[in-house]
């Protein structure tokens, strides 16, 4: 029975994403996330010495400090491997998501470094709301590979590979439980907690994480610093906000003034007012007010 008090945070949430699944109590939930969402089996990465690193917002004494190259990384036999979540994916998002795997890919070239040494590095994004629509294709998981422009060849895709999973295409789709892939995904972008609990039903793997979720965010000093960290993230788009808009207005301002110039220059060739208004957009009451001035 869910009661009024319990607090649900989805997911897809970049934050609450990363630090599920790069928690230690949910290591074989993350297990099973990956044996369904790439080559690797469940029985192999269990086997393997898998290694999570992740900076935690609830130890950081810094917002924005962040030493890490990804978001949560993985790492594992020849394999490096960095899950990011987006609730919105655009060109910048995915122009973000090719600098990781690049960032990742090269800092591993030390000179000297045999290149055959070096880890394939995998890059997992939950992506939601892509924009637009037809920025990746619309099926639920797109991978991205390096391909030659002429005849498409693929080039080192054995070395770095982008996968796209899409929460919205899933949510689109006709569901199917049996569909395990799709199960995930509708678990994780799920908008309410009768939503998630009515699709963790029956699998006991995502009825445990469910818990832990519901545990996890209901706890009081979880509840306070994600406060702070939504705090910190509204302020952060506030100042980028504004930064946009005053470079755009210092565009058109710009541009304006240019037109001005321009015009200035027309009327010192007698061209006609109409002309000079059709070719600049200034109007003829505004040329009039230019010529006049001294």
């Amino acid at each position: 029975m869910i009661t009024k008090e319990q607090e649900f945070l989805s997911l897809s949430d970049d934050l609450m994403f990363k630090e599920t699944f790069a928690h230690p109590d949910n290591r074989d939930k993350l297990i099973y996330f990956l044996s369904c969402f790439t080559e690797f089996n469940k029985e192999y990465l269990e086997r393997t010495n898998i290694k999570v690193e992740y900076e935690s917002i609830l130890t950081k004494s810094k917002r924005n400090d962040k030493n890490l190259r990804g978001d949560v990384i993985i790492k594992f036999d020849k394999y490096i491997i960095n899950l990011e979540a987006y609730s919105t994916f655009d060109k910048d998002s995915l122009n973000k998501s090719i600098s990781y795997i690049m960032r990742i890919f090269s800092t591993q070239l030390d000179r000297g470094k045999d290149y055959n040494t070096l880890e394939s590095v995998i890059q997992i994004n939950i992506v939601d709301d892509v924009t637009p629509k037809d920025l990746i294709e619309n099926i639920m998981e797109n991978e991205i590979v390096l391909t030659s422009r002429n005849n498409k060849q693929e080039i080192l895709s054995n070395m770095f590979e982008i996968k796209c999973l899409r929460l919205d295409r899933a949510r689109e789709m006709v569901y199917d439980k049996n569909n395990i892939q799709q199960r995930w995904l509708r678990f994780i972008g799920a908008r309410s907690l009768e939503e998630r609990r009515e699709i963790a039903k029956g699998d006991e793997l995502l009825m445990e994480l469910d818990s832990w979720c519901q545990e996890y965010v209901n706890d009081e000093q979880t509840k306070k610093i994600f406060g702070e960290w939504a705090n910190y993230i509204a302020e952060k788009k506030g100042i980028r906000k504004g930064l946009q808009q005053g470079i755009e207005q210092g565009i058109e301002q710009g541009a304006q003034q240019e037109k001005i110039e321009i015009a200035k220059n027309l009327l010192k060739l007698n061209i006609s007012k109409e002309d000079i208004s059709k070719a600049t957009g200034i109007s003829l009451k505004e040329l009039k007010e230019i010529q006049n001035e001294k």
